[in-house]
């Protein structure tokens, strides 16, 4: 009888004492929300054009297929869209693999991935006939495949929230049978969502 008191009086305690635990403490369990905004351009790779670019905005989230301490292994899933002045305005839906080490607070993380790209052309664009030699005005509007890869570092803060920078290639198939060349850099942050 006294081991069933005690029992009883331990299981009340701890359950009391779990109860009163802060909701900070609590580990999350929804997605994590990322929100960035970035400078854009078509370019080679070199920091020294971006600049002279465009400016978009991509928000995503995360799926974990490793979520440890010191490492993630995850994919994403990105909605963005950016304007490039006087040339296009893309709109996009993508999604990369990535690896992320951490070092205590900090981290860096690298992404490959691909997506479908909507471009409207500021310009006009032409298309030949190919019955004929002449040239008809073609459609503003065109569907790309956007291949991608990242590189990133930031800081993860207490409650698994984290700021960010990151440089992003990514590409227009097929354009004149090959690929053209954009690099964006990237400021954001991720934000953890209870579910």
């Amino acid at each position: 009888m006294k081991t069933l008191f005690f029992a009883l009086g331990l299981s009340g305690s701890l359950g009391v004492s779990l109860a009163q635990d802060p909701p900070a403490a609590r580990p999350r369990t929804g997605l994590p929300l990322t929100v960035t905004v970035f400078a854009e351009s078509i370019t080679l790779p070199t920091l020294r054009k971006l600049q002279k670019g465009g400016i978009g905005i991509k928000v995503g989230t995360e799926f974990y297929y490793r979520n440890r301490p010191g490492a993630q292994t995850f994919q994403t899933l990105n909605l963005g869209l950016y304007r490039h002045p006087g040339v296009q305005s893309g709109l996009f839906v993508a999604s990369e693999f990535g690896f992320r080490k951490f070092v205590g607070p900090v981290f860096a993380d690298a992404t490959i991935g691909g997506g479908a790209l909507l471009l409207r052309s500021v310009s006009p664009a032409y298309v030949r006939q190919e019955d004929t030699s002449e040239f008809r005005k073609a459609s503003p509007y065109q569907f790309k495949f956007m291949p991608s890869v990242g590189v990133g570092m930031g800081v993860r803060f207490a409650g698994g929230s984290t700021v960010f920078a990151r440089y992003e290639l990514f590409g227009e198939m097929p354009f004149s049978q090959i690929v053209l060349p954009h690099q964006a850099l990237h400021i954001g942050t991720r934000l953890l969502i209870d579910k």
